[in-house]
């Protein structure tokens, strides 16, 4: 007999032997059990989980001529001819090669025939996703009202395709990929049925190198078993093609190390041992992946299970921020290597750059600016408090000190301090008393008048203040807005604003108000002597450089 190989000959034939499926395999039972059978099903999840055997031994149990209890009996004509592949009621089609719309007439024009043998004629269909549009729309109205005992089970990897007029028509069922220890404890019971020897360590491996398909893991098994016993986790790397995480393991070592030349040499070393550039890095995003897991969760990483000390030692030593850091610029740089014409010096400099942004002068740069800022920022602050403490101090000792003789005698003067500090208060607000001051605190102003008055800050906002006079201010109000100046001029207005001036400045003004156009009538003499100097200059350049080269900008 030819050699078949361990996912062909180990394929579940009953649905007690799926592994990892549970949930589907006991809704099918019951489903057979109550004889409620579907007229479609649609079967979706990651490959190599099971979707196709499910679907087989549930053809099976439909056509079962000796069925026990809810299994196939897998001893009948009828399930004998389905496991090879022969049987005239059960029609695998495979859609990536199919996908037209003639073969689904086709398909359509077969369904309305009737079963000759069995009770269940049943179309298994897959990567039914493959099927063009126009396929999809003739297979509709068939899959919706089939003839009775005709079972349409549709099978796929990329549910997100199929149109929603067709999942609305199928009962779904979602497969999950399988867990490690379930495809560990399958892989076992194969070594043992074949009397082989396999290090545990190494059913770790090929299960976590699967990603959850059992056929995949069976694929790999098998080609292991092509090395000598014992079977190891070298023998596995070697098989995949894989530097192994031991060597992923020191690769961290060196990029912690910040060594750049080890590093590089590391790199080296392993691409003369025949492996690919492109495969070191992404084996390096798997083990920093692992490691992310365990500096997060704390849980034992997913390694082998002689590297797991070294994963949880590395991790703790760098924490999640830098291992995060790692990991983005690998991922950037690892989307670019599969396009890059020279391999092997990407990979080199994806290692340089993720050994110099991890440097503590990369990471940190930004934050040591903003500490040496605030630093600086607490200094001058200490300096101010200084300042203010020293002159509290000083004040306070020339209060008690200080003595007047008088005709009647010694008397203390211990509000005297206070009374400076109001002079001095005084003169430190009539320092700010120029034109230049009061247009500086302009805003300060208004938003006092506003906590006064509203309605005496809405009209006062139309005006600036243009000119101080002694202890009269000028207030100018722009063109069109003569309503608002005339409110302002309003004894009550005009009262608030005043006030708000004498308590902010230490002394009393007097409001005068004008329109921009009035004020301009009445400038002072200089100031108009001035301006002719000014009309002489410009009138002198019309004169030598001609008007239309002279403009004038105030």
């Amino acid at each position: 007999m030819a050699y078949l190989a361990l996912y062909r000959e180990w394929r579940p034939k009953m649905f007690r032997d799926i592994v990892g499926q549970e949930h589907i395999t006991k809704t099918l039972v019951n489903a057979l059990k109550q004889e409620r059978i579907a007229h479609a099903y649609l079967f979706s999840g990651p490959r190599g989980t099971g979707k196709t055997t499910a679907a087989k031994i549930l053809a099976k149990a439909l056509n079962c001529e000796q069925r026990d209890g809810q299994e196939p009996c897998n001893h009948c004509p009828s399930c004998i001819s389905i496991d090879q592949g022969s049987a005239m009621e059960v029609f695998e089609i495979d859609a990536a090669s199919n996908r037209g719309i003639n073969e689904i007439r086709d398909l359509r024009e077969n369904v309305k025939l009737s079963s000759i043998q069995g009770k269940h004629k049943v179309y298994i269909i897959d990567e039914v996703h493959m099927l063009t549009t126009e396929a999809f729309n003739a297979l509709l109205k068939t899959l919706e009202e089939p003839p009775p005992h005709v079972v349409f089970i549709l099978a796929t990897t990329e549910v997100q395709k199929i149109p929603l007029t067709i999942l609305s028509r199928v009962q779904r069922f979602e497969f999950r990929r399988i867990p490690i220890k379930d495809i560990e404890k399958r892989l076992a019971e194969v070594c043992t049925s074949l009397k082989r020897q396999v290090n545990p360590s190494a059913f770790t491996v090929i299960a976590q190198k699967s990603e959850g398909g059992l056929r995949d893991a069976l694929s790999i098994l098998d080609q292991c078993l092509l090395q000598s016993d014992p079977i190891g986790v070298e023998e596995v790397y070697l098989v995949l093609g894989m530097v192994g995480e031991t060597y992923s393991a020191r690769l961290v070592d060196e990029i912690i190390a910040s060594d750049y030349g080890r590093c590089l040499n590391f790199l080296s070393e392993g691409i003369q041992q025949g492996r690919d550039p492109r495969q070191i890095i992404r084996e390096l995003l798997d083990y920093l992946r692992q490691m992310l897991l365990t500096a997060a969760t704390g849980e034992t990483p997913m390694v082998a299970p002689h590297v797991q000390n070294e994963v949880v030692k590395q991790s703790g030593k760098i924490g999640i921020s830098r291992i995060l850091n790692w990991i983005s610029i690998l991922l950037q740089g690892e989307g670019q290597l599969k396009y890059a014409s020279n391999a092997r010096l990407a990979a080199e400099l994806l290692l340089v750059q993720t050994i110099h942004e991890s440097q503590p002068s990369a990471v940190t740069g930004e934050g040591e600016v903003l500490k040496r800022l605030s630093v600086l920022e607490q200094q001058i602050q200490g300096l101010g408090v200084a300042s203010k403490e020293l002159t509290e101090s000083k004040l306070s000792t020339s209060s008690k000190v200080s003595r007047i003789n008088t005709r009647n005698g010694e008397v203390k003067t211990a509000d005297s301090g206070k009374v400076k500090s109001s002079e001095n208060s005084a003169i430190a607000k009539n320092s700010d008393l120029s034109i230049e001051g009061i247009q500086a605190r302009w805003n300060d102003i208004m938003d006092q008048v506003k906590k006064r008055k509203k309605s005496t800050q809405a009209f006062l906002m139309e005006g600036k203040p243009a000119q101080l006079e002694g202890n009269t201010l000028t207030i100018l109000f722009r063109e069109g807005c003569s309503f608002h100046k005339d409110k302002v001029n309003q004894p009550e207005n005009r009262q608030t604003i005043e006030e708000v001036l004498n308590q902010l400045f230490g002394t009393s003004l007097t409001l005068q108000n004008f329109m921009e156009n009035e004020f301009k009538t009445m400038e002072p003499q200089e100031s108009q002597d001035l301006k002719s100097q000014e009309q002489d200059l410009i009138d002198k350049a019309k004169d030598m450089f001609g008007s239309d080269l002279v403009v004038v900008r105030e």
